[in-house]
């Protein structure tokens, strides 16, 4: 019975994105005497056109867009639809995306002349702009506020298609990933475009009261054997508070509540707070908790199953990439070797990396991987350098043309509860193309005389 419910789960799933995956036009030899500078700026101008110009019921001007991927499981008891997308505000999609395009402004300082380049910084102001509608006290809610008939607020998805029980359910109180993502991306803007922003300390308190000492952890977390970790949760509320609902279909009038009422550790969360307090040049509770909880992951080969939001193989690395980019030094020397190891011996025969999930995201996970290895790894050495550009030769080989713009179809980069890790997820264009960008931009700095088809060239 296991082994065809498991068929059954595969099918399902496979049938359900093969609906959403559209045709697309692989174009590697029509791109062949570009530099790799020129595909990058090609994949940013992509990505800025899924900034939304002229606001609609969804979003504001100047959110990116996000689609939200169900399958064929959560759909039928309502969440999600099967077969097509549901579009979702949030800020995380927003600050995510300016949280990458902003170091490509700051990196390559050379390309300010470069007429796509430069409508980065208007770009990074539009989006921040729109965080004010998230902002919650000190922090921010994944969601948008909706207001009921009654007049009290709640935080839901405003698109998602949901049957009437689940709108409690999704009622959510603000969390400590979206609220680092879009302080991140403050202090981003203020370096890019000079704006006058302060950090509000009392927002980090808020993230430092809610970490890992004095909890019953939920399942998933119970199962990884992460207890009193002391490292930082995702909600910023008390699982014990007395008015959080407790029944998980209570209406959403009762109130925001942890979904299954427990709170829990992510990897992912914690790496993107300690990016936070790099940049931010802060310390804070929590902060070495977190870093000991990351080094341990990366001994014990968490990398598959340490993020509960963030389901992907190569999540752990891109993200400690991205605070170590930032002047964290959480990570040891010989962990970061262990990461960089992996991440070779796990490389399949065309160049890719493949996410070990039902969804195997090939392009977004060779450019988590690649982001990795370009940070943590040294391009001196021939194992590393040979990795790399074998990466670059599948994302080359798996560019497409759209619109007159070289670019990559969107893949999951987010996810819904533990419970439905690989059922509902969350996709971006912009987020897929600026991270790309920002591979290829690296890569062309270290090797400017190489173009497109000496990287398809390659042999294996």
């Amino acid at each position: 019975m296991k082994i065809n419910f498991q068929i059954l789960f595969y099918a399902l799933t496979a049938l359900s994105a093969v609906s959403h995956a559209g045709k697309m036009t692989y174009v590697p030899d029509v791109i062949a005497d570009k530099s790799l500078q020129d595909v990058a700026l090609s994949a940013l101008e992509y990505s800025f056109k899924d900034q939304v110009t002229v606001a609609d019921k969804y979003y504001f001007e100047g959110e990116f867009k996000t689609k939200i991927q169900s399958t064929l499981v959560p759909a039928l008891v309502g969440v999600g639809q099967a077969f097509g997308q549901d579009d979702e505000a949030t800020a995380f999609t927003t600050a995510s995306v300016i949280n990458i395009l902003a170091p490509i402004y700051l990196r390559f300082p050379e390309l300010k002349k470069n007429a796509t380049f430069n409508k980065i910084p208007q770009v990074i102001a539009n989006g921040v702009k729109t965080y004010s509608r998230y902002k919650d006290g000190t922090t921010y809610n994944f969601y948008p506020p909706k207001q009921l008939e009654n007049g009290m607020i709640v935080r839901r998805p405003i698109d998602m298609q949901l049957f009437p029980i689940w709108f409690g359910f999704t009622n959510i109180p603000n969390d400590s990933d979206t609220t680092s993502a879009v302080l991140t991306s403050y202090l981003y803007d203020q370096a890019v475009n000079k704006t006058k922003f302060t950090l509000d300390v009392a927002a980090l308190d808020e993230i430092s009261v809610h970490v890992d000492l004095n909890r019953n952890p939920m399942y998933y977390n119970r199962f990884e054997k992460r207890i009193k970790t002391g490292a930082f949760m995702t909600w910023l509320l008390n699982e014990k508070d007395k008015d959080m609902p407790r029944f998980i279909f209570a209406e959403s009038q009762a109130g925001a509540r942890i979904p299954f009422n427990k709170n829990d550790v992510d990897c992912v969360v914690n790496a993107n707070i300690l990016k936070l307090l790099a940049l931010a040049k802060k310390s804070t509770p929590g902060d070495s908790s977190a870093c000991e909880l990351l080094n341990d992951m990366i001994v014990k080969d968490e990398n598959r199953t340490c993020g509960i939001y963030y389901p992907n193989t190569y999540n752990l690395g891109y993200s400690i990439a991205g605070a170590k980019a930032n002047g964290s030094q959480c990570i040891k020397k010989e962990n970061e070797n262990i990461l960089v190891a992996k991440l070779i011996s796990e490389q399949t025969a065309d160049g890719s990396w493949l996410n070990a999930n039902i969804w195997t995201d090939p392009v977004l996970s060779t450019t988590f991987a690649m982001t990795a290895l370009l940070e943590l790894g040294d391009m001196n050495e021939l194992s590393v350098r040979r990795a790399a550009f074998y990466g670059i030769h599948y994302l080359m080989k798996s560019a497409r043309i759209k619109d007159n713009q070289i670019n990559w179809p969107e893949e999951n980069f987010f996810t819904a509860t533990a419970i439905a890790r690989s059922l509902i997820m969350w996709r971006s264009k912009a987020f897929t193309n600026a991270s790309i960008a920002a591979v290829l931009l690296r890569f062309h700095q270290m090797y400017p005389e190489y173009k497109v088809k000496n990287y398809t060239s390659l042999n294996f």
